[in-house]
Protein backbone atom coordinates (compact mmCIF):
# COMPACT_ATOMS: atom_id res chain seq x y z
CA UNK A 1 0.00 0.00 0.00
CA UNK A 2 1.93 3.34 -0.78
CA UNK A 3 -0.12 5.39 2.11
CA UNK A 4 0.17 2.58 4.40
CA UNK A 5 3.41 4.10 6.50
CA UNK A 6 2.40 7.29 7.13
CA UNK A 7 -1.87 5.49 7.91
CA UNK A 8 -0.25 4.24 10.73
CA UNK A 9 2.26 6.86 11.31
CA UNK A 10 -1.03 9.23 12.52
CA UNK A 11 -2.98 6.19 14.13
CA UNK A 12 -0.27 6.11 16.50
CA UNK A 13 -0.17 9.80 16.65
CA UNK A 14 -3.29 9.59 17.60
CA UNK A 15 -2.87 6.77 19.82
CA UNK A 16 0.12 8.40 21.70
CA UNK A 17 -2.00 11.79 22.08
CA UNK A 18 -5.18 9.58 23.82
CA UNK A 19 -2.33 7.97 25.72
CA UNK A 20 -0.21 11.45 26.59
CA UNK A 21 -3.81 13.06 27.96
CA UNK A 22 -5.33 9.85 29.61
CA UNK A 23 -8.03 10.14 26.77
CA UNK A 24 -9.08 6.16 27.33
CA UNK A 25 -13.10 6.12 26.22
CA UNK A 26 -11.02 6.21 22.49
CA UNK A 27 -9.22 3.14 23.04
CA UNK A 28 -11.90 0.83 21.89
CA UNK A 29 -11.63 3.42 17.88
CA UNK A 30 -8.01 3.21 18.06
CA UNK A 31 -7.72 -0.81 18.35
CA UNK A 32 -10.66 -1.09 15.73
CA UNK A 33 -8.62 1.36 13.55
CA UNK A 34 -5.13 -0.44 14.33
CA UNK A 35 -7.05 -3.51 13.29
CA UNK A 36 -8.22 -2.40 9.89
CA UNK A 37 -4.34 -1.12 9.18
CA UNK A 38 -2.75 -4.36 9.97
CA UNK A 39 -5.31 -6.77 7.42
CA UNK A 40 -2.29 -5.57 4.77
CA UNK A 41 -4.79 -3.51 2.73
CA UNK A 42 -7.96 -6.05 2.83
CA UNK A 43 -11.39 -4.46 2.41
CA UNK A 44 -13.72 -6.65 4.52
CA UNK A 45 -17.73 -6.01 3.08
CA UNK A 46 -19.84 -6.74 5.94
CA UNK A 47 -23.28 -7.93 5.14
CA UNK A 48 -25.44 -6.19 7.97
CA UNK A 49 -29.27 -6.24 8.29
CA UNK A 50 -31.93 -7.80 10.35
CA UNK A 51 -32.50 -11.81 10.44
CA UNK A 52 -33.62 -13.70 7.65
CA UNK A 53 -32.78 -10.42 5.17
CA UNK A 54 -31.51 -12.54 3.02
CA UNK A 55 -27.60 -12.16 3.68
CA UNK A 56 -26.51 -15.44 3.56
CA UNK A 57 -28.23 -16.39 0.11
CA UNK A 58 -27.04 -13.30 -1.51
CA UNK A 59 -23.62 -14.53 -0.61
CA UNK A 60 -24.25 -17.84 -1.73
CA UNK A 61 -24.95 -16.36 -5.32
CA UNK A 62 -22.46 -14.26 -5.45
CA UNK A 63 -19.97 -17.03 -4.69
CA UNK A 64 -21.85 -19.39 -7.18
CA UNK A 65 -22.40 -22.31 -4.51
CA UNK A 66 -24.49 -22.74 -1.45
CA UNK A 67 -21.37 -22.26 0.93
CA UNK A 68 -23.31 -20.18 3.48
CA UNK A 69 -25.69 -22.42 5.70
CA UNK A 70 -29.57 -21.04 4.84
CA UNK A 71 -32.59 -22.29 7.09
CA UNK A 72 -36.18 -21.19 7.54
CA UNK A 73 -34.79 -20.33 11.27
CA UNK A 74 -32.27 -17.54 11.66
CA UNK A 75 -29.36 -19.54 11.03
CA UNK A 76 -25.94 -17.79 11.21
CA UNK A 77 -24.74 -17.02 14.55
CA UNK A 78 -20.88 -16.82 13.75
CA UNK A 79 -19.45 -13.91 12.03
CA UNK A 80 -18.04 -15.51 8.75
CA UNK A 81 -15.36 -14.22 6.77
CA UNK A 82 -15.05 -15.18 2.99
CA UNK A 83 -12.30 -14.37 0.66
CA UNK A 84 -10.45 -16.05 -2.37
CA UNK A 85 -8.32 -19.00 -2.16
CA UNK A 86 -6.44 -21.26 -4.56
CA UNK A 87 -8.35 -24.14 -2.79
CA UNK A 88 -11.65 -24.12 -1.01
CA UNK A 89 -10.85 -24.60 2.95
CA UNK A 90 -12.62 -23.45 6.16
CA UNK A 91 -10.43 -22.03 9.51
CA UNK A 92 -12.19 -21.87 12.65
CA UNK A 93 -10.68 -19.51 15.13
CA UNK A 94 -11.77 -20.10 18.70
CA UNK A 95 -12.16 -17.65 21.80
CA UNK A 96 -9.90 -19.25 24.15
CA UNK A 97 -7.42 -19.75 21.13
CA UNK A 98 -6.74 -22.50 18.57
CA UNK A 99 -6.99 -22.93 15.49
CA UNK A 100 -9.10 -25.99 13.33
CA UNK A 101 -9.50 -26.40 9.37
CA UNK A 102 -12.41 -28.20 8.73
CA UNK A 103 -14.03 -28.84 4.83
CA UNK A 104 -16.19 -26.21 3.60
CA UNK A 105 -19.05 -28.07 3.49
CA UNK A 106 -18.83 -28.72 7.93
CA UNK A 107 -19.38 -24.65 8.41
CA UNK A 108 -23.06 -25.28 9.34
CA UNK A 109 -21.61 -27.32 12.39
CA UNK A 110 -19.41 -24.16 13.85
CA UNK A 111 -21.43 -21.20 12.27
CA UNK A 112 -25.01 -22.17 12.71
CA UNK A 113 -28.02 -21.87 15.84
CA UNK A 114 -29.04 -25.26 15.19
CA UNK A 115 -25.83 -26.73 14.97
CA UNK A 116 -23.88 -24.87 17.53
CA UNK A 117 -26.51 -23.09 19.65
CA UNK A 118 -25.53 -19.98 21.61
CA UNK A 119 -21.99 -20.22 20.46
CA UNK A 120 -21.13 -23.05 22.76
CA UNK A 121 -18.70 -24.01 20.62
CA UNK A 122 -16.63 -20.86 21.47
CA UNK A 123 -15.89 -19.79 17.46
CA UNK A 124 -14.58 -16.47 17.46
CA UNK A 125 -14.55 -16.55 13.88
CA UNK A 126 -14.52 -18.15 11.12
CA UNK A 127 -12.15 -17.68 7.80
CA UNK A 128 -13.24 -19.13 4.55
CA UNK A 129 -11.40 -19.56 1.27
CA UNK A 130 -12.93 -20.62 -1.97
CA UNK A 131 -11.48 -20.46 -5.48
CA UNK A 132 -14.58 -19.26 -7.15
CA UNK A 133 -14.24 -15.47 -5.57
CA UNK A 134 -11.46 -14.99 -7.87
CA UNK A 135 -12.50 -12.14 -9.66
CA UNK A 136 -12.47 -10.51 -5.82
CA UNK A 137 -8.64 -10.35 -4.87
CA UNK A 138 -8.33 -8.38 -1.86
CA UNK A 139 -11.92 -8.77 -0.96
CA UNK A 140 -13.30 -10.10 1.82
CA UNK A 141 -17.19 -10.46 2.32
CA UNK A 142 -18.31 -10.79 5.84
CA UNK A 143 -21.61 -12.83 6.92
CA UNK A 144 -22.99 -11.83 9.81
CA UNK A 145 -25.56 -13.17 12.60
CA UNK A 146 -28.94 -11.39 12.15
CA UNK A 147 -30.21 -8.81 13.86
CA UNK A 148 -33.31 -8.63 15.99
CA UNK A 149 -34.11 -11.93 16.15
CA UNK A 150 -35.00 -14.25 19.47
CA UNK A 151 -31.28 -15.38 19.60
CA UNK A 152 -30.06 -12.08 21.17
CA UNK A 153 -26.36 -13.26 21.28
CA UNK A 154 -26.60 -12.81 17.35
CA UNK A 155 -27.67 -9.16 17.80
CA UNK A 156 -24.63 -8.56 19.89
CA UNK A 157 -22.34 -10.11 18.11
CA UNK A 158 -23.12 -8.07 15.05
CA UNK A 159 -23.43 -5.03 16.59
CA UNK A 160 -20.14 -5.82 18.38
CA UNK A 161 -18.38 -6.26 15.19
CA UNK A 162 -19.52 -2.66 13.31
CA UNK A 163 -16.18 -1.17 14.54
CA UNK A 164 -14.36 -3.18 12.61
CA UNK A 165 -15.97 -2.83 9.29
CA UNK A 166 -14.67 -1.96 5.86
CA UNK A 167 -17.47 -1.08 3.59
CA UNK A 168 -21.04 -2.59 4.22
CA UNK A 169 -24.05 -4.16 2.67
CA UNK A 170 -27.00 -3.40 4.24
CA UNK A 171 -29.42 -6.04 3.64
CA UNK A 172 -33.02 -4.81 3.84
CA UNK A 173 -35.84 -7.05 2.72
CA UNK A 174 -38.45 -5.53 0.20
CA UNK A 175 -41.43 -6.53 2.11
CA UNK A 176 -40.11 -4.33 5.19
CA UNK A 177 -38.19 -1.35 3.96
CA UNK A 178 -36.13 0.63 6.00
CA UNK A 179 -37.52 -0.13 9.37
CA UNK A 180 -36.29 2.64 12.54
CA UNK A 181 -33.73 -0.67 13.27
CA UNK A 182 -32.24 -0.32 9.83
CA UNK A 183 -31.71 3.38 9.98
CA UNK A 184 -29.81 3.09 13.13
CA UNK A 185 -27.63 0.52 11.72
CA UNK A 186 -27.46 2.81 8.98
CA UNK A 187 -26.12 5.79 10.82
CA UNK A 188 -24.08 3.65 12.74
CA UNK A 189 -21.72 2.36 9.89
CA UNK A 190 -21.43 5.45 8.89
CA UNK A 191 -19.87 6.40 12.07
CA UNK A 192 -16.88 3.34 10.97
CA UNK A 193 -16.74 4.13 7.12
CA UNK A 194 -17.43 6.35 4.18
CA UNK A 195 -18.43 2.97 2.27
CA UNK A 196 -21.79 1.58 2.17
CA UNK A 197 -24.63 0.40 0.18
CA UNK A 198 -28.44 -0.61 1.28
CA UNK A 199 -28.79 -4.28 -0.44
CA UNK A 200 -33.02 -4.34 -1.15
CA UNK A 201 -33.14 -8.40 -1.03
CA UNK A 202 -36.29 -9.92 -2.28
CA UNK A 203 -37.06 -7.99 -5.31
CA UNK A 204 -39.35 -10.82 -6.39
CA UNK A 205 -42.15 -10.42 -4.07
CA UNK A 206 -43.44 -6.94 -5.52
CA UNK A 207 -44.40 -6.20 -8.98
CA UNK A 208 -42.17 -3.82 -11.11
CA UNK A 209 -43.75 -0.70 -10.10
CA UNK A 210 -44.04 -1.81 -6.69
CA UNK A 211 -40.21 -2.18 -6.94
CA UNK A 212 -39.53 1.26 -8.04
CA UNK A 213 -41.81 2.96 -5.43
CA UNK A 214 -39.80 0.98 -2.48
CA UNK A 215 -36.90 1.86 -4.65
CA UNK A 216 -37.85 5.59 -4.33
CA UNK A 217 -38.57 5.60 -0.29
CA UNK A 218 -35.50 3.79 0.79
CA UNK A 219 -33.24 6.57 -1.12
CA UNK A 220 -35.26 9.18 0.29
CA UNK A 221 -35.51 8.22 3.70
CA UNK A 222 -31.80 6.87 3.46
CA UNK A 223 -30.76 10.54 2.30
CA UNK A 224 -33.10 12.13 4.46
CA UNK A 225 -31.64 10.49 7.86
CA UNK A 226 -28.07 10.12 6.88
CA UNK A 227 -27.70 13.63 4.95
CA UNK A 228 -26.04 11.13 2.22
CA UNK A 229 -26.72 9.71 -1.50
CA UNK A 230 -26.23 6.19 -0.87
CA UNK A 231 -26.67 3.28 -3.61
CA UNK A 232 -29.64 0.66 -3.30
CA UNK A 233 -29.29 -2.12 -5.41
CA UNK A 234 -32.57 -4.36 -5.73
CA UNK A 235 -31.76 -7.53 -5.51
CA UNK A 236 -33.01 -11.76 -5.88
CA UNK A 237 -31.89 -14.93 -5.98
CA UNK A 238 -34.51 -16.68 -7.71
CA UNK A 239 -34.96 -16.97 -11.50
CA UNK A 240 -35.69 -14.63 -13.80
CA UNK A 241 -33.73 -11.82 -12.33
CA UNK A 242 -30.56 -12.04 -13.23
CA UNK A 243 -30.04 -8.32 -13.96
CA UNK A 244 -30.45 -7.64 -10.67
CA UNK A 245 -27.36 -9.67 -9.65
CA UNK A 246 -25.11 -8.77 -12.39
CA UNK A 247 -25.79 -4.96 -11.29
CA UNK A 248 -24.45 -6.02 -7.70
CA UNK A 249 -21.75 -7.56 -8.68
CA UNK A 250 -20.94 -5.10 -11.36
CA UNK A 251 -21.32 -2.57 -8.50
CA UNK A 252 -18.85 -4.76 -6.00
CA UNK A 253 -15.98 -5.01 -9.25
CA UNK A 254 -16.54 -1.09 -9.81
CA UNK A 255 -16.99 0.16 -6.51
CA UNK A 256 -14.64 -1.85 -4.52
CA UNK A 257 -12.14 -4.37 -6.54
CA UNK A 258 -11.05 -1.94 -9.45
CA UNK A 259 -10.42 1.19 -7.19
CA UNK A 260 -9.24 -1.67 -3.83
CA UNK A 261 -6.47 0.30 -2.93
CA UNK A 262 -7.57 3.79 -3.19
CA UNK A 263 -10.92 2.19 -1.21
CA UNK A 264 -8.99 0.60 1.61
CA UNK A 265 -7.05 3.82 1.72
CA UNK A 266 -10.34 6.03 2.16
CA UNK A 267 -11.61 3.53 4.71
CA UNK A 268 -8.79 4.08 6.92
CA UNK A 269 -8.36 7.56 6.60
CA UNK A 270 -12.62 7.80 7.97
CA UNK A 271 -11.56 6.17 10.55
CA UNK A 272 -8.55 8.32 11.37
CA UNK A 273 -10.68 11.69 10.53
CA UNK A 274 -13.31 10.28 12.96
CA UNK A 275 -10.85 9.38 15.72
CA UNK A 276 -9.09 12.71 15.27
CA UNK A 277 -12.43 14.26 15.83
CA UNK A 278 -13.47 12.71 18.73
CA UNK A 279 -9.95 13.41 20.38
CA UNK A 280 -10.21 16.89 19.18
CA UNK A 281 -13.39 17.59 21.31
CA UNK A 282 -11.42 16.17 24.23
CA UNK A 283 -8.38 18.80 23.81
CA UNK A 284 -10.48 21.61 22.67
CA UNK A 285 -12.50 21.23 26.12
CA UNK A 286 -9.16 21.15 28.09
CA UNK A 287 -8.03 24.25 25.95
CA UNK A 288 -11.50 26.12 26.55
CA UNK A 289 -11.12 25.69 30.10
CA UNK A 290 -7.36 27.18 30.27
CA UNK A 291 -8.87 30.28 27.99
CA UNK A 292 -11.42 30.71 30.64
CA UNK A 293 -11.77 33.20 33.30
CA UNK A 294 -10.56 31.00 36.88
CA UNK A 295 -14.78 31.63 38.38
CA UNK A 296 -15.92 29.73 35.01
CA UNK A 297 -12.89 26.89 35.82
CA UNK A 298 -13.25 26.86 39.36
CA UNK A 299 -17.18 26.48 38.44
CA UNK A 300 -16.46 23.27 35.87
CA UNK A 301 -13.74 21.74 38.58
CA UNK A 302 -16.76 21.74 41.10
CA UNK A 303 -18.95 20.43 38.61
CA UNK A 304 -16.92 17.39 37.97
CA UNK A 305 -16.07 17.04 41.62
CA UNK A 306 -19.86 17.04 42.23
CA UNK A 307 -20.34 14.31 39.58
CA UNK A 308 -17.52 12.39 40.72
CA UNK A 309 -19.18 12.69 44.59
CA UNK A 310 -21.93 11.13 42.65
CA UNK A 311 -21.11 8.70 40.58
CA UNK A 312 -22.38 6.90 44.01
CA UNK A 313 -25.90 7.47 43.57
CA UNK A 314 -25.17 6.40 39.98
CA UNK A 315 -23.17 3.23 41.08
CA UNK A 316 -26.62 2.47 43.67
CA UNK A 317 -29.27 3.58 40.45
CA UNK A 318 -27.49 0.65 38.69
CA UNK A 319 -26.79 -1.54 41.63
CA UNK A 320 -31.25 -1.14 41.69
CA UNK A 321 -31.61 -1.87 38.28
CA UNK A 322 -29.38 -4.79 37.67
CA UNK A 323 -31.08 -6.34 40.90
CA UNK A 324 -34.82 -5.80 39.32
CA UNK A 325 -33.20 -7.04 36.05
CA UNK A 326 -31.68 -10.08 37.52
CA UNK A 327 -34.80 -10.96 40.08
CA UNK A 328 -36.75 -10.71 36.65
CA UNK A 329 -33.98 -12.94 35.07
CA UNK A 330 -34.40 -16.07 38.01
CA UNK A 331 -38.03 -15.35 37.64
CA UNK A 332 -38.26 -15.88 34.38
CA UNK A 333 -36.33 -18.75 34.58
CA UNK A 334 -38.27 -20.34 37.09
CA UNK A 335 -41.25 -19.79 34.92
CA UNK A 336 -40.02 -20.62 31.51
CA UNK A 337 -38.15 -23.73 32.32
CA UNK A 338 -40.84 -25.62 34.59
CA UNK A 339 -43.13 -25.08 32.05
CA UNK A 340 -42.03 -28.12 30.41
CA UNK A 341 -42.44 -29.94 33.50
CA UNK A 342 -45.45 -31.62 32.78
CA UNK A 343 -44.69 -32.63 29.27
CA UNK A 344 -41.07 -33.94 29.64
CA UNK A 345 -42.48 -36.10 32.80
CA UNK A 346 -45.10 -37.69 30.54
CA UNK A 347 -43.09 -38.28 27.68
CA UNK A 348 -40.60 -40.31 30.16
CA UNK A 349 -43.03 -41.83 32.19
CA UNK A 350 -45.04 -43.45 28.85
CA UNK A 351 -41.78 -44.50 27.71
CA UNK A 352 -40.40 -46.25 30.69
CA UNK A 353 -42.83 -49.53 30.39
CA UNK A 354 -41.70 -50.79 26.71
CA UNK A 355 -37.83 -49.55 28.09
CA UNK A 356 -38.05 -51.94 31.01
CA UNK A 357 -39.39 -54.69 28.97
CA UNK A 358 -35.30 -54.95 27.82
CA UNK A 359 -34.04 -54.85 31.06
CA UNK A 360 -33.65 -57.82 32.58
CA UNK A 361 -31.53 -59.17 35.59
CA UNK A 362 -31.40 -58.28 39.68
CA UNK A 363 -32.34 -55.13 41.03
CA UNK A 364 -28.47 -53.71 40.99
CA UNK A 365 -28.64 -54.43 36.98
CA UNK A 366 -32.45 -53.20 36.47
CA UNK A 367 -31.34 -49.63 38.54
CA UNK A 368 -28.32 -49.23 36.63
CA UNK A 369 -30.41 -49.75 33.34
CA UNK A 370 -32.95 -47.17 34.67
CA UNK A 371 -30.15 -44.64 35.35
CA UNK A 372 -28.41 -44.76 32.11
CA UNK A 373 -31.52 -44.59 30.73
CA UNK A 374 -33.01 -41.57 32.86
CA UNK A 375 -29.86 -39.42 32.35
CA UNK A 376 -29.45 -40.28 28.77
CA UNK A 377 -32.75 -39.52 28.09
CA UNK A 378 -32.83 -36.36 30.21
CA UNK A 379 -29.75 -34.89 28.94
CA UNK A 380 -31.58 -35.05 25.22
CA UNK A 381 -34.34 -33.39 26.49
CA UNK A 382 -33.20 -30.97 28.92
CA UNK A 383 -30.69 -29.89 26.21
CA UNK A 384 -32.81 -28.64 23.62
CA UNK A 385 -35.13 -26.90 26.57
CA UNK A 386 -31.61 -25.32 27.47
CA UNK A 387 -30.59 -23.77 24.17
CA UNK A 388 -34.49 -22.31 23.26
CA UNK A 389 -34.95 -20.90 26.81
CA UNK A 390 -31.42 -19.72 26.91
CA UNK A 391 -31.63 -17.92 24.09
CA UNK A 392 -34.77 -16.31 25.32
CA UNK A 393 -32.99 -15.35 29.22
CA UNK A 394 -30.12 -14.05 26.83
CA UNK A 395 -33.11 -11.61 25.58
CA UNK A 396 -32.41 -9.84 28.99
CA UNK A 397 -28.70 -8.97 28.14
CA UNK A 398 -29.96 -7.14 24.87
CA UNK A 399 -32.57 -5.07 27.56
CA UNK A 400 -29.90 -4.44 29.83
CA UNK A 401 -26.88 -3.47 27.28
CA UNK A 402 -29.77 -0.73 25.91
CA UNK A 403 -31.19 0.56 30.00
CA UNK A 404 -27.57 0.89 30.26
CA UNK A 405 -26.05 2.90 27.63
CA UNK A 406 -29.16 4.79 27.93
CA UNK A 407 -27.84 5.71 31.70
CA UNK A 408 -24.16 6.28 30.58
CA UNK A 409 -25.77 8.31 27.35
CA UNK A 410 -28.26 10.85 30.20
CA UNK A 411 -24.94 10.93 32.71
CA UNK A 412 -22.67 12.21 29.85
CA UNK A 413 -25.71 15.03 28.54
CA UNK A 414 -25.66 16.28 32.07
CA UNK A 415 -21.99 16.76 31.97
CA UNK A 416 -22.49 18.43 28.56
CA UNK A 417 -25.08 20.52 29.53
CA UNK A 418 -22.76 21.86 32.74
CA UNK A 419 -19.05 22.11 30.28
CA UNK A 420 -22.06 24.25 27.51
CA UNK A 421 -22.53 26.46 30.56
CA UNK A 422 -19.16 27.06 31.95
CA UNK A 423 -17.23 26.91 28.74
CA UNK A 424 -19.67 27.99 25.89
CA UNK A 425 -18.58 25.05 24.03
CA UNK A 426 -20.44 21.93 22.62
CA UNK A 427 -19.15 18.61 24.12
CA UNK A 428 -20.55 15.01 23.67
CA UNK A 429 -17.77 12.53 24.82
CA UNK A 430 -17.21 9.08 23.77
CA UNK A 431 -19.66 6.60 22.59
CA UNK A 432 -19.77 3.95 25.30
CA UNK A 433 -19.43 0.48 23.82
CA UNK A 434 -20.41 -2.29 26.43
CA UNK A 435 -19.24 -6.17 25.32
CA UNK A 436 -21.72 -8.67 26.59
CA UNK A 437 -19.87 -11.38 27.98
CA UNK A 438 -21.53 -14.89 26.29
CA UNK A 439 -23.58 -16.84 29.41
CA UNK A 440 -21.53 -20.20 29.84
CA UNK A 441 -23.71 -22.56 29.56
CA UNK A 442 -24.81 -25.24 32.18
CA UNK A 443 -24.23 -28.92 32.51
CA UNK A 444 -27.06 -31.64 32.81
CA UNK A 445 -26.54 -34.33 35.29
CA UNK A 446 -29.08 -36.72 37.10
CA UNK A 447 -29.32 -38.11 40.80
CA UNK A 448 -29.38 -41.04 42.20
CA UNK A 449 -32.27 -43.41 42.08
CA UNK A 450 -32.63 -44.61 45.43
CA UNK A 451 -32.07 -42.28 48.49
CA UNK A 452 -30.83 -45.25 49.94
CA UNK A 453 -28.86 -48.50 48.93
CA UNK A 454 -31.58 -50.42 48.47
CA UNK A 455 -30.00 -51.63 45.60
CA UNK A 456 -27.16 -53.46 47.22
CA UNK A 457 -29.70 -55.51 48.77
CA UNK A 458 -30.63 -57.08 45.78
CA UNK A 459 -30.29 -60.64 46.17
CA UNK A 460 -32.90 -60.26 48.60
CA UNK A 461 -35.39 -58.88 46.19
CA UNK A 462 -36.93 -61.57 43.56
CA UNK A 463 -37.53 -59.07 40.55
CA UNK A 464 -40.39 -61.90 38.99
CA UNK A 465 -42.35 -60.99 42.19
CA UNK A 466 -40.92 -56.85 42.36
CA UNK A 467 -40.96 -56.08 39.01
CA UNK A 468 -44.55 -53.89 38.76
CA UNK A 469 -42.94 -52.65 42.51
CA UNK A 470 -39.82 -51.00 40.84
CA UNK A 471 -41.36 -50.06 38.01
CA UNK A 472 -43.96 -48.10 40.24
CA UNK A 473 -40.59 -46.48 41.98
CA UNK A 474 -39.37 -45.77 39.02
CA UNK A 475 -42.16 -43.90 37.59
CA UNK A 476 -42.41 -42.19 40.76
CA UNK A 477 -38.69 -41.07 40.54
CA UNK A 478 -39.07 -39.31 36.96
CA UNK A 479 -41.46 -36.59 37.81
CA UNK A 480 -38.81 -35.32 41.00
CA UNK A 481 -35.82 -36.07 38.41
CA UNK A 482 -37.77 -33.87 35.87
CA UNK A 483 -38.08 -30.85 38.43
CA UNK A 484 -35.19 -31.01 40.35
CA UNK A 485 -32.89 -30.82 36.55
CA UNK A 486 -35.25 -28.41 35.65
CA UNK A 487 -35.10 -26.21 38.52
CA UNK A 488 -31.28 -26.39 38.40
CA UNK A 489 -30.75 -25.49 34.88
CA UNK A 490 -32.92 -22.62 35.38
CA UNK A 491 -30.78 -21.80 38.36
CA UNK A 492 -27.41 -22.09 36.34
CA UNK A 493 -29.19 -19.87 33.46
CA UNK A 494 -30.17 -17.20 35.79
CA UNK A 495 -26.57 -17.17 37.29
CA UNK A 496 -25.51 -16.95 34.15
CA UNK A 497 -26.92 -14.43 32.47
CA UNK A 498 -26.74 -12.51 35.89
CA UNK A 499 -22.97 -12.77 36.04
CA UNK A 500 -23.14 -11.04 32.26
CA UNK A 501 -25.54 -8.44 33.60
CA UNK A 502 -23.11 -7.68 36.26
CA UNK A 503 -20.34 -7.41 33.80
CA UNK A 504 -22.47 -4.84 31.53
CA UNK A 505 -22.61 -2.14 34.79
CA UNK A 506 -19.16 -2.89 36.37
CA UNK A 507 -18.18 -1.88 32.61
CA UNK A 508 -20.40 1.22 32.42
CA UNK A 509 -19.45 2.10 35.86
CA UNK A 510 -15.73 1.68 34.87
CA UNK A 511 -16.73 4.41 31.64
CA UNK A 512 -18.12 6.51 33.87
CA UNK A 513 -15.13 6.57 36.39
CA UNK A 514 -12.61 7.09 33.40
CA UNK A 515 -13.99 9.82 31.69
CA UNK A 516 -14.86 12.24 34.76
CA UNK A 517 -11.52 11.13 35.54
CA UNK A 518 -10.09 12.52 31.86
CA UNK A 519 -12.01 15.52 32.31
CA UNK A 520 -10.63 16.70 35.27
CA UNK A 521 -7.32 15.72 34.58
CA UNK A 522 -8.21 17.99 31.39
CA UNK A 523 -9.54 20.71 32.96
CA UNK A 524 -7.77 20.70 36.22
CA UNK A 525 -4.17 20.88 34.09
CA UNK A 526 -5.39 23.00 31.36
CA UNK A 527 -3.07 26.20 32.59
CA UNK A 528 -0.40 24.57 33.06
CA UNK A 529 -1.11 22.59 29.71
CA UNK A 530 -1.56 25.06 27.00
CA UNK A 531 1.18 24.90 25.35
CA UNK A 532 1.22 20.74 25.07
CA UNK A 533 -2.69 21.24 24.33
CA UNK A 534 -1.96 23.37 20.90
CA UNK A 535 0.64 21.55 20.13
CA UNK A 536 -1.52 18.03 20.03
CA UNK A 537 -4.82 20.25 18.51
CA UNK A 538 -1.93 21.46 15.39
CA UNK A 539 -0.26 17.72 15.31
CA UNK A 540 -4.21 16.34 15.13
CA UNK A 541 -5.15 18.91 12.23
CA UNK A 542 -2.23 17.88 10.55
CA UNK A 543 -2.57 13.96 10.63
CA UNK A 544 -6.24 15.08 9.60
CA UNK A 545 -5.35 17.14 6.94
CA UNK A 546 -3.05 14.05 5.42
CA UNK A 547 -5.60 12.06 5.59
CA UNK A 548 -8.03 13.83 3.92
CA UNK A 549 -5.54 14.73 1.28
CA UNK A 550 -4.38 10.80 1.12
Amino acid sequence: MRDDVSQKTRLDAIGDICEEFHIDSLAPQVAAASETLRSGGVVDIAVLGQFKAGKSSFLNCLIGREAMPVDVLPATAVVTRIGFGPADRAVVHRMGGGDEEIPVDRLAEFVTEKRNPGNEKKVSIVEVSLSSLAEFPGVRFVDTPGLGSIFAHNTLTSLEWLPRVGGALLAVSVNHPFSGQDRKLLEEIFRNTPEAAILLTKADLVSESQLDAVVEFTRRQAAYHTGREIPILPYSVMPGYETFRDLAREYLLRRVVERREEKFDEIVNHKIRSLAAGCRAYLRLSLAAAAADEQARSDLKEVLMREHHDLGAVRSEMSLFSRDMKSRVRTAAGERFHSYQSNVSGRLSSALPERMEGWKGNLAKTTREFQGWLAATLEEELTGISAAEGEQLSGFLFKARSSIARTVRAFQDRLAKEIERALGLSFEGANFHAEVEEPSRPDIRTGRTFDTGVELLWFLIPMGIFRPLVRRHFLRRIPWEVEKNLSRLAAQWADAVNASIDGLARQSMAFLANELATLEGLVGNASDRRPEIQKALDLLDSLEAGAAFH
